[in-house]
């Protein structure tokens, strides 16, 4: 029996998300501690998308 992958088995597509909001975390993070002015709305803007992510993943409606 062989397999096939499916895109959806792919590495990339399992951590594609996780991937982009640690960046994201990162970022914003460094930005914060090393940067004024508008880095620190830049930084502000940064770390709301994870908390945004996250909540919207927990509230949203399970089809199963």
């Amino acid at each position: 029996m062989t397999h096939t992958s499916t895109p959806r088995s792919t590495l990339w597509f399992v951590w594609r998300a996780p991937i982009m909001l640690a960046i994201l975390t990162v970022f914003g993070l460094l930005a914060a501690l090393l940067k004024a002015g508008v880095w620190h709305w830049a930084a502000w803007l940064a770390l709301a998308v994870p908390i945004v992510v996250g909540l919207w993943f927990s509230f949203k409606r399970s089809d199963r």
